[in-house]
């Protein structure tokens, strides 16, 4: 997945802002006690809501050799993470099959990790068998990439990585699904 360098999308950094403001004490020149001048006000943090990748994960994988037929949509999960999701088919292979695409942007590489490790023991679960081969593979073709696993279960294949995006300064578990042929 992460195999391809992009020059043209722009890094953006996520942002949340919370401000408290509270109210100010003065003290009287013709005394030393302190009399406040308001009652202390105390604001709800308001969020800035985060940006939304969606178009540049589409161009991210349309740049490389994926033909999007579903470009990526956002929502967040239960983590009160990012997460996109896509449709997409390999442009050289005439004939190829959909792949879902899964990207959820995490907090940070032990939160990739844990997701990674969730993602595998849930195939597992369901009788996914790891490829050594298709592991390899895809580990050697993945610069970014942290870990990699491949499986199947019969005809149902399965990619799980991890790892730190450059191109969006986040860390980040993907998958990836489809069907052979």
């Amino acid at each position: 997945m992460w195999s391809k360098p992009i020059g043209e999308i722009v890094v953006l950094s996520l942002v949340v802002v919370s401000i408290l403001i509270s109210g100010c004490t003065v003290i009287s020149p013709s005394t030393s006690t302190p009399s406040p001048t308001s009652s202390p006000t105390v604001t709800t943090p308001t969020l800035t809501p985060s940006t939304d990748y969606s178009s540049e994960l589409t161009k991210y994988y349309e740049a490389g050799t994926a033909i999007m037929e579903r470009p990526f949509t956002k929502s967040i999960n239960e983590r009160g993470n990012d997460v996109y999701k896509g449709v997409g088919r390999n442009a050289t292979m005439p004939g190829a099959g959909s792949v879902t695409i899964v990207v959820e942007f995490t907090k940070s590489q032990a939160e990739a990790k844990a997701v990674y490790d969730q993602q595998i023991a849930t195939k597992d679960k369901q009788g996914y068998v790891l490829s050594d081969d298709g592991t390899a593979y895809w580990k050697a073709n993945c610069k970014e990439c942290t870990g990699v696993w491949a499986g199947y279960n019969g005809k149902q294949l399965f990619l799980s990585e991890y790892g730190y995006l450059t191109d969006f300064q986040t860390w980040a578990a993907t998958t990836e699904s489809w069907t052979s042929t």
